[in-house]
């Protein structure tokens, strides 16, 4: 008898602020690293780091950043057409 699959459980807006603002300040204190490298001395370690950082941003992080800007401005315009009919 094959047994029922619960639900997946809801997104909680409070975790995903948390986990971005975790995130925040480890990619934050990642590039503080490659600067505080580069002014040691490091210039090798201070390339390498902030290549994975770039690298990162595009791989990861640059689709769904798009996707923000668009919906905000996408929100924004329709708060500016609701204004005009009023």
């Amino acid at each position: 008898m094959p047994s029922k699959a619960s639900p997946p459980p809801k997104k909680s807006p409070l975790g995903d602020t948390i986990f971005a603002i975790v995130h925040l300040i480890l990619l934050t204190a990642i590039f503080v690293y490659a600067v505080v490298s580069l002014v040691l001395g490091n210039a090798r370690r201070s390339a390498v780091i902030l290549g994975c950082l770039v690298l990162y941003y595009v791989l990861v992080l640059h689709k769904p950043v798009f996707k923000e800007i668009e919906r905000r401005r996408a929100k924004k315009s329709a708060a500016q057409k609701g204004n005009l009919k009023k």
